[in-house]
């Protein structure tokens, strides 16, 4: 009975100190017709939550890709009033997150797991940088994307431009030279500084063009038709030159 005793107080011991594996972060997955193997974006929303990238699946689906699109900001309660401490606080967390969502989709039977790319607009333009910085999806492309993840005039956060080296993944920048949010002037210099670290980045700047181009029911921010259409087809023709 002694034996019994010291077994059973063993088992919760090992339990006890295992670590638990916590559940993905909370994601949606969309798939085109068929039985795949389709290739996969990651989805990436901006500041304003995960309803900001919702309307934007169908189009990538249409495509013929399948979409991956996690929520970022839900396991840490994070809002558009605490959206800097997506960069400061729980920056790692969520890299850890998303690396997790990436491996989760190569496994899909429906992903072509050698074709994976990001798209992210504003904030998740910066976790595209993440992910093709390191190297963890073929090409990605940030959409008015977060370069200077910092209030103030001073580039005390380095990132997103720590991510990349010379080994990382080509990544599409597409700017607007209106954008009041991420404003040019602070934008080249965060890409000035990626070149010099050998990072694979090409960029492309719409006259006139302000920040969220695509936001049809903004009030902020006029939907540029002209722009959406035409950023949704560099993007596309971006992952097309880089499929294997």
């Amino acid at each position: 009975m002694k034996l019994f005793n010291v077994a059973v107080l063993l088992c919760w011991l090992v339990l006890a100190i295992s670590p638990v594996r916590a559940e993905p972060i909370y994601h949606e997955k969309h798939y085109p017709s068929g039985s795949g193997p389709f290739p996969l974006v990651i989805a990436l929303h901006t500041s304003g939550g995960f309803k900001t990238v919702k309307h934007l699946i169908q189009r990538y689906v249409d495509d013929g890709m399948a979409v991956y699109a996690p929520d970022f900001f839900r396991r840490h309660g994070l809002t558009p009033k605490t959206r800097m401490k997506t960069f400061s606080t729980y920056r790692e967390n969520i890299e850890k997150e998303l690396s997790e969502i990436v491996e989760l989709a190569k496994k899909d039977p429906k992903i072509d797991s050698k074709n994976t790319f990001a798209v992210g607009f504003s904030n998740g333009g910066f976790w595209v940088c993440y992910l093709t910085g390191t190297s963890q999806v073929n090409a990605g492309v940030s959409h008015y994307g977060v370069w200077k993840a910092n209030f103030g005039r001073s580039f005390t956060n380095p990132y997103p431009m720590d991510y990349f080296s010379n080994t990382s993944s080509p990544t599409l920048a597409l700017h607007g030279d209106k954008d009041h949010t991420q404003k040019m002037v602070f934008v080249s210099k965060a890409w000035d500084k990626i070149k010099g670290k050998g990072g694979n980045l090409e960029t492309h700047v719409y006259p006139g063009a302000d920040h969220a181009w695509d936001r049809k029911d903004s009030t902020k921010w006029p939907y540029n038709e002209e722009v959406d259409k035409d950023a949704h087809k560099r993007t596309i023709e971006f992952f097309k030159r880089h499929m294997k």
